[in-house]
């Protein structure tokens, strides 16, 4: 505690002063000794020592007589994280059962001696240092699983989806004659859709391109040789118009990705110019357009899957000159260059695909290659390998179906078959290793 506050200011004395003519004689005469006055530390006893000592200063615990503040000296939330240095608590200072009643009194439960946690990091540091052991490694096999149909958009292909980071906007599309210029909102943690304005949405269209920049879903291209677009903005549930001034020509079964910073467009089909191997690089901010390097550019093709990786954007499959193809390659926009995708242990050349960026690897699936396709693979670009998808419990074979990866599943919607238009809605689990680890 701070005693050195007690007498703030000038210096206070002990004295005795004296006149010595009587009263209305000279001033007094201080005598001596005189003393002055200092603050001496002391002890109290009080029932409450937080009513009784305002503490302004840091208290370690060798200031503290043991016993003499308990928890009942305490106000709920005195004392939080933010007030306890690193190791400041240990597993000595807590009573026996205290971390496990605290558990219980948040619906959580501690995990006794012998207890088995699961870890999706190899090597989990934090679990270690608190002393669990590793036992091993176990893979969970993937899942399908069936969504909500209540809500969602009328049955449709060739329509493009995005991911926001918290629901699956769907967006135009075809059925039969009709080209659609609407679309919904789907949340997969209510499971549940929403509809998304028309106001300024761009014409009715199919096999358009569109992705999300953070804030916006960009819809650009598609059926008639179309080289405009706009910008939908779900949290005002509004649109803006994209510039046509510098864009590459009017194509459609094309792909798009975004960087970051600029939407990528590569490939498709013009009914002038046949299959095309070009793309362009839109900047929303400057709203301008760039050209893309042909130089080691995958063969010209349409209706093929593309994404990004967080570095390079991906191209595989699609149909070209040749027919199907089970090829691919990886764009740097940062030098403007491409390397091939291997195709050992690729899918079976398609076109019309599904395709996400799982963090790791790239996940395909569905599309026709002269038969509609409930099946696709799985591509580590680190390693350069293939996983084949499971079809166990899959949606029915189709091709123009959407996908987004959510952060854990990939969610499908819709597709066609010649039969059907689908407006169903899958979210699949890929396979995934969890470690486990043991408390002793």
């Amino acid at each position: 505690m701070d005693f050195g506050n007690v007498f703030p200011g000038a210096p206070r004395w002990l004295e005795i002063g004296v006149r010595t003519n009587g009263p209305g004689g000279t001033p007094f005469t201080t005598l001596s000794p005189r003393q002055e006055l200092t603050p001496t530390a002391y002890a109290i006893h009080a029932e409450d020592a937080a009513a009784a000592v305002s503490v302004t200063g840091p208290i370690n615990g060798s200031q503290i007589t043991a016993g003499t503040i308990t928890g009942a000296q305490l106000a709920p939330g005195t004392v939080t994280a933010a007030n306890l240095a690193n190791n400041t608590i240990t597993a000595d200072q807590l009573a026996p059962g205290a971390a496990a009643a605290n558990l219980s009194a948040g619906g959580q439960s501690g995990v006794p001696a012998g207890g088995i946690i699961f870890s999706r990091t190899d090597n989990d540091t934090n679990l270690e240092n608190a002393g669990y052991v590793k036992l091993g490694k176990a893979t969970l096999g993937d899942v399908w699983v069936a969504g909500a149909t209540n809500g969602a958009p009328v049955g449709r292909a060739g329509f493009s989806a995005v991911w926001t980071g918290s629901e699956l906007i769907i967006w135009g599309g075809f059925s039969n004659t009709i080209y659609y210029a609407n679309g919904a909102r789907y949340n997969p943690e209510t499971d549940s859709w929403t509809a998304a304005s028309t106001i300024g949405a761009p014409s009715g269209r199919e096999n358009h391109t569109a992705v999300w920049t953070g804030s916006e879903m960009i819809v650009w291209g598609g059926l008639g040789n179309l080289n405009t677009g706009a910008r939908y903005n779900p949290a005002s549930n509004t649109w803006a118009t994209v510039t046509a001034t510098g864009a590459p020509t009017g194509r459609y079964l094309d792909t798009a990705v975004w960087t970051g910073s600029e939407m990528i467009i590569w490939g498709g089909y013009s009914s002038t110019g046949g299959f095309l191997g070009t793309g362009g690089r839109y900047n929303p901010v400057s709203d301008s357009w760039t050209a893309v390097s042909t130089t080691g550019a995958p063969t010209a093709r349409r209706s093929h899957t593309g994404l990004w990786t967080g570095s390079e954007m991906i191209i595989w499959g699609g149909g070209g000159g040749a027919g199907f193809v089970n090829d691919g390659g990886r764009y740097d926009p940062t030098t403007d260059t491409w390397t091939a995708v291997t195709t050992n242990g690729a899918p079976v050349g398609s076109e019309y695909n599904a395709a996400v960026w799982t963090g790791r690897e790239m996940i395909v699936w569905g599309g026709s290659s002269g038969v509609y396709l409930n099946s696709g693979g799985i591509y580590d670009p680190v390693n350069g390998t293939w996983t084949p998808t499971s079809t166990n419990g899959a949606p029915a074979g189709r091709w123009y179906p959407s996908a987004a990866w959510t952060g854990d599943e990939m969610v499908v919607w819709g597709g066609y078959n010649n039969l059907v238009d689908f407006n169903d809605t899958f979210r699949y689990t890929p396979a995934q290793p969890l470690y486990l680890y043991q408390r002793p």
